[in-house]
């Protein structure tokens, strides 16, 4: 091997140790941006978690969630329905009676 195949080959294997440096570099980096990427996952997967648990409990919390008011007001019409039926009868008979009463204090 002559003085020229040995600076060849010095050069061959400079530039392979080179590239070995730029590969480890973007390898580096590139699991530096994949950490970033899985922590700023994580933040918004905590943030979705907390998000749906607000949402959850506004809606289905037997106490004062949507689902409570729905009930409530479900119970409100029933109660409203039944005295209604109660009224409106007793009402409409307390007018013919007193129409009835009426028309019958003029025949005498």
């Amino acid at each position: 091997m002559n003085h020229q195949d040995k600076k060849d080959l010095e050069l061959v294997i400079y530039r392979l140790d080179e590239q070995d440096k730029k590969r480890e570099e973007l390898a580096a980096d590139t699991r530096a941006a994949i950490d970033a990427l899985y922590g700023a996952i994580n933040e918004h997967s905590s943030e979705s978690k907390r998000s749906f648990k607000f949402i959850k409990e506004n809606l289905f919390d037997p106490e004062k969630g949507l689902w409570a008011e729905t009930k409530v007001n479900s119970q409100f019409r029933v109660t409203i329905t039944r005295a209604l039926w109660f009224i409106f009868p007793t009402s409409i008979i307390t007018a013919l009676k007193l129409f009835y009463d009426g028309i019958k204090a003029n025949i005498r």
